[in-house]
């Protein structure tokens, strides 16, 4: 069965989740999934769809992967179902992979200090990943793209929005995004193009950074900062978490014991090995 319709409908209807974790179990037991008349219809005009949302792609300079597609099936292999992406410039490579998030507001010593360590983990042979937002995200893909290449090659980052292509978040980070594609890293949302921010896309965004990673470095946050939505989504998912202490966020993560401290760029490769 072909499942790359299936694929992308999973990620443009509105399924429940529910609806869908069916579906997938379905499909994985080589049966049919049963579908009302409606979501049979709107699965139908989504399979004829594709080559429109092929050629929307193309005319972005992206390509939209679905299963099957070169490179793809390991960053869908562990998800729950499978989802479309939408890509600008390349994948994240097979290697150790490493997301760094943090607060949007984050203070002048840890955007420095996210930078230095971000630059230092790349030409370490680490490919880091973050969201492209404000503050912490910033400083990591700014460092990443000062790095000099190493032995790994590796002189690039990964952003991972929660909008389309056409409206990243924030908008002045629009260049931010066109230099991380030129310096051959890569930007990949599971939104369609058209599709603006919303409150409700983040989570999905931390839920495909921490699915992705081996690893996430908290570097600074709050006590409510969205990046400790992606650290307990890490956790979940059973990914290595490490935190730079000194901030309310990291230090409630030491103190609960679901975090290894870290403190220097070595004390995570240490870790890696």
């Amino acid at each position: 069965m072909d499942l790359r319709p299936w694929a992308l409908a999973f990620t443009v209807l509105d399924w429940t989740e529910r609806q869908k974790a069916e579906a997938w179990a379905a499909l994985q037991a080589g049966c049919a999934p049963a579908l009302s008349a409606a979501q049979a219809a709107a699965l139908a005009q989504v399979e004829a769809d594709l080559p429109r949302r092929h050629r929307e792609a193309a005319a972005r300079g992206a390509r939209l992967l679905l299963p099957g597609d070169d490179g793809v099936d390991a960053l869908l292999e562990p998800l729950p179902y499978p989802v479309a992406l939408w890509v600008r410039g390349s994948l994240p490579p097979v290697g150790p992979r490493l997301a760094i998030v943090g607060s949007r507001r984050a203070s002048a010593q840890g955007r420095d200090r996210t930078r230095a360590w971000a630059r230092a983990l790349t030409e370490a042979g680490v490919a880091v990943l973050s969201g492209l937002a404000r503050g912490i995200d910033g400083a990591a893909h700014a460092g990443a793209l000062e790095a000099r290449a190493g032995a790994s090659g590796i002189a690039a980052t990964w952003g991972v929005l929660g909008s389309g292509l056409d409206h990243p978040y924030p908008p002045e980070h629009r260049p931010l995004m066109d230099r991380v594609v030129a310096a051959g890293g890569g930007v990949l949302t599971p939104f369609p193009p058209e599709a603006p921010p919303r409150k409700w896309h983040f989570p999905r965004r931390n839920w495909l950074l921490a699915a992705w990673v081996d690893a996430v470095l908290v570097m600074e946050a709050a006590p409510r900062s969205g990046s400790l939505v992606t650290a307990r989504l890490a956790l979940d998912l059973g990914k290595e978490l490490f935190v730079v202490p000194g901030s309310e966020g990291t230090d409630a993560l030491l103190e609960e014991g679901a975090a290894h401290p870290c403190r220097e760029p070595g004390d995570l490769l240490a870790f890696q090995g």
